[in-house]
């Protein structure tokens, strides 16, 4: 077996590093950008536009929520049963979850 010349094995090194760091930093630069997305006035308008004045952040701790113990109730009025299966599905979905039923 031939040995490595020097060069080939700090490019093979670098190779490596750069393999096991980048989906990191990838990660990250994802969840940064997500944040920045998720404290935009745009999307503050948009809640407005649906009718609802709560800010973007006081809907954006979910984790924190959870820690807290507070409990996440579904909203009656949003959901519908199937008429056939009696699955719960969301009022706006044209198909029932379950057996695929379309929804009126």
């Amino acid at each position: 077996m031939a040995v490595p010349e020097p060069y080939a094995t700090v490019g093979r090194l670098l190779v490596a590093i750069a393999v096991m760091i980048a989906p990191t930093l990838l990660f990250l630069g994802l969840v940064r950008g997500l944040e920045r997305l998720r404290d935009d006035d745009l999307v503050d308008e948009w809640l407005r536009t649906r009718g609802d004045e709560r800010a973007v952040a006081d809907l954006d701790d979910a984790l924190g929520a959870v820690a807290s113990g507070a409990s996440f109730e579904p909203d009656r009025s949003s959901v519908m049963a199937c008429p056939v299966c009696g699955a719960t599905n969301r009022a706006d979905v044209a198909y029932c979850r379950e057996c695929l039923t379309r929804l009126s």
